[in-house]
């Protein structure tokens, strides 16, 4: 491939940078480190806030952009400014959490950079993620929040529990969801009780919202023409993304789904395949 033709490079976190057990392969942070001596932007792209982006970020040496939340917000970090937000208006927030809360589904608020809940489960603590804030009630911190509302995460270990109330959910609010897909968290996090089994999850967002429009919103403000990009990831909120990339990269460990509609499939994310692609597409080695 030809090594000058792309100019950025978007990389999903969880399932695709990182490994299972959430840890950055030094093979990576050498991969993405070349790609940048060469004149390769490369920015992070995840459902996490930006604060938690932003502490992979700067792990792996990426430019101080980032895109949050889906694609719900593109923010530079370094500078706290936000280039482009969605929000999920206040009133239509505090009815999704209500509808949540009577079907006793676990739902986590993102309020811009921080994550809020009622109770620490799965691997929603501060002591696995420090932007975890617990406190009594959810319903009132949507209330009185000034802060912008970016999207709900609902997870539960009943896969058809969450497609139903997803789509109920997309019937009843004008809101965007990702499809149900695996909440992969590390092995020590899983519930023994459960017999470590892997919980789902799906997001609630802003009316459109998809990870696509922050690259094109981020690809646009850095003057990048979408053909010059290469996008990285695994899950099903990755789709829109995948599509929309100049080269689009999907994991060896990405459903089948996204598998078929990437342009390559590389190695898994506890196989560095992130490296081994940047490898392959720029000729580092």
């Amino acid at each position: 491939m030809e090594q000058n033709k792309y100019k950025i490079v978007f990389i999903d976190i969880d399932g695709t940078l990182v490994t299972d057990e959430k840890k950055v392969p030094e093979q990576n942070v050498q991969a993405i480190k070349k790609v940048k001596e060469n004149g390769i932007e490369v920015v992070l792209t995840s459902g996490r806030p930006y604060q938690s982006i932003e502490m992979y970020s700067n792990e792996v040496g990426a430019i101080p952009y980032v895109i949050g939340s889906n694609g719900g917000i593109v923010a530079n970090f370094k500078e706290r400014k936000n280039i482009f937000c969605r929000d999920i208006p206040k009133d239509v927030a505090i009815k999704v959490f209500e509808y949540l809360k009577e079907r006793n589904l676990y739902a986590v608020a993102t309020l811009s950079g921080d994550l809020f809940v009622e109770e620490g489960k799965y691997s929603i603590t501060p002591e696995n993620r420090s932007e975890v804030n617990i406190i009594n009630s959810l319903k009132d911190t949507l209330s009185e929040t000034k802060e912008p509302i970016m999207k709900f995460s609902v997870i539960d270990y009943d896969a058809e529990k969450l497609e139903k109330a997803r789509e109920e959910i997309l019937n009843s609010f004008d809101v965007t969801t990702t499809k149900v897909d695996e909440f992969m968290i590390p092995m020590r996090f899983r519930d023994a009780n459960n017999n470590y089994a892997i919980p789902h999850v799906m997001d609630v967002m802003p009316k459109g919202t998809n990870k696509a429009e922050g690259i094109i919103e981020l690809s646009k403000y850095l003057n990048i023409d979408l053909s010059e990009t290469v996008v990285f990831g695994d899950g099903m909120n990755d789709i829109e993304m995948i599509k929309a990339g100049g080269l689009s990269v999907a994991m060896g460990n990405a459903s089948e789904e996204l598998k078929k509609l990437a342009d390559v499939v590389t190695k898994t994310n506890n196989e560095a395949g992130v490296a081994y692609e940047l490898n392959r597409i720029f000729n580092l080695d």
